[in-house]
């Protein structure tokens, strides 16, 4: 998990627009409506979702898509 005081400002400021990247995706495809606020498990996801490469659209289906 990526704690957020490792992170030099440079890091959090792309995990910050990363994050804000994968919001608006969520909304773009449904997932969410604003107004919303995600909940610190979601938070820390996405970090974990950034750390591992993903693309903030891939972030957003990964945390709100459902499989079946």
């Amino acid at each position: 998990m990526i704690e957020m005081g490792d992170l030099s400002d440079a890091e959090l400021a792309k995990l910050t627009e990363w994050t804000r990247g994968a919001f608006d995706a969520a909304v773009a495809a449904g997932y969410v409506v604003p107004p919303w606020r995600p909940s610190a498990g979601m938070h820390d996801a996405l970090a974990g979702y950034y750390r591992a490469g993903l693309t903030p659209s891939e972030g957003a289906e990964a945390l709100f898509a459902t499989r079946q």
